[in-house]
C-alpha cells in the first residue's frame, strides 16, 4: 500500500528558448528541443496488458507517458454479439466512449495516453496518474519493476488505500531481418 503522501504533482517542462552570444553584439535565436526531466530508464518500451493489449511508454515533458500502441479486444464483458462486432471494426474505429466528458468520448482509442508518470521515492517504483478507458477514470497509482521485463501497475482509490492492478511483460521487439534476404 501506497502512503499518500507519495504522489506529487508533475514536473512540466515546456520548449526553450535560449540567446546565445556568438560575438560582442552579436546575438543569435537558438531553439532547444525540449528534453525529458528524467534520464533514460528501464520503464521505456513496450508492454503487454495480461489482456494482451499494448501500452508504449517513452520520455515525456512530464516524465514518462504511456500510451496504447495495440488494442486487443477482450470477450469479457461482451456479449457474443458485441465481440463479434468489435472483432470486426479496424482498430482505429475504437473510441473513448466510456469518458464522462462527452468532448472526449470521440477521441480514438490507439494512441490515447492512459500513463503519466515520474520517479517515486524507490528507483524502482513511478508515481504517477493512470486513465482507465474501461470506465473513463483517472487514478492515482504507480508502477512498480519488478525486474527487467516485468512491471506491475497499480490504480488506486481513497488516498491509495485501495488499490488494484495487474502484471504486465516487456514485448521484446522481433529482430529485423537484413532487407538482402
Amino acid at each position: 500500500m501506497m502512503g499518500g503522501g507519495r504522489l506529487r504533482a508533475a514536473l512540466s517542462v515546456s520548449a526553450l528558448l535560449m540567446m546565445i552570444a556568438t560575438s560582442p553584439g552579436q546575438e543569435q535565436l537558438v531553439s532547444v528541443a525540449p528534453v525529458g526531466p528524467y534520464p533514460p530508464s528501464p520503464i521505456e518500451g513496450t508492454w503487454r496488458t495480461q489482456l494482451a493489449s499494448e501500452v508504449t511508454i517513452a520520455p515525456c515533458p512530464q516524465g514518462w507517458c504511456g500510451t496504447l500502441s495495440k488494442i486487443i479486444v477482450p470477450s469479457e464483458g461482451l456479449t457474443p454479439e458485441e465481440f463479434a462486432a468489435a472483432q470486426q471494426m479496424p482498430v482505429e474505429a475504437f473510441t473513448d466512449m466510456r469518458n464522462p466528458d462527452p468532448a472526449l468520448r470521440g477521441r480514438p482509442m490507439l494512441g490515447l495516453q492512459m500513463l503519466t508518470l515520474w520517479p517515486g521515492k524507490e528507483p524502482h517504483i513511478f508515481d504517477g496518474e493512470i486513465y482507465n478507458p474501461q470506465d473513463g477514470n483517472t487514478y492515482s497509482g504507480y508502477i512498480e519493476m519488478l525486474g527487467p521485463d516485468l512491471v506491475r501497475l497499480r490504480g488506486c482509490v481513497l488516498f491509495n488505500v485501495i488499490c488494484q492492478g495487474e502484471d504486465w511483460v516487456r514485448v521484446i521487439p522481433e529482430p529485423e531481418l537484413d532487407a538482402q534476404q
